[in-house]
């Protein structure tokens, strides 16, 4: 894929993910924090990718994070319910470009780019994706 997509369009996703908001999530002033953020991208990164294959005792690999960007775009609330879009954007030789979002309907509260890197769990190296995941991750 060329150039990085609107990233704050639902449309653009075909992965879902549903997070409710938890009172633990918020700071002091109410609002959820960045970290509760950044776990709401986390749960749909490894739903899709468990989806795909991954994050099973079968498998030799596993996945680390090795780059996450995160644009804050709107204040999200409890209680609530959000939505997390997620899609890949680049598939390489060992890592793996991902899209998401969360949206509270379709008002879009923040985006993230992230970099996943397939890891040899014994040797815990970067080794080059299976195909059988490179497919299903083309697809998403």
């Amino acid at each position: 894929m060329t150039g990085t997509p609107d990233l704050t369009s639902p449309g653009l996703y075909r992965f879902w993910w549903e997070e409710r908001v938890r009172f633990n999530d918020l700071d002091a002033v109410g609002h959820v924090n960045n970290n509760a953020i950044g776990v709401y991208f986390e749960q749909a990164r490894v739903a899709l990718l468990h989806e795909a294959g991954g994050f099973t005792d079968e498998v030799p690999w596993t996945v680390v994070l090795a780059r996450s960007l995160i644009e804050y775009k709107a204040e999200l609330l409890y209680p609530n319910t959000v939505r997390v879009g997620a899609r890949t954007l680049r598939v390489g030789t060992s890592s793996i470009t991902l899209g998401c979002a969360i949206f509270l309907g379709d008002r879009c509260i923040a985006t993230q780019e992230a970099v996943a890197v397939i890891v040899d769990k014994a040797a815990h190296r970067p080794t080059p994706i299976p195909e059988p995941l490179r497919a299903k991750l083309l697809e998403a």
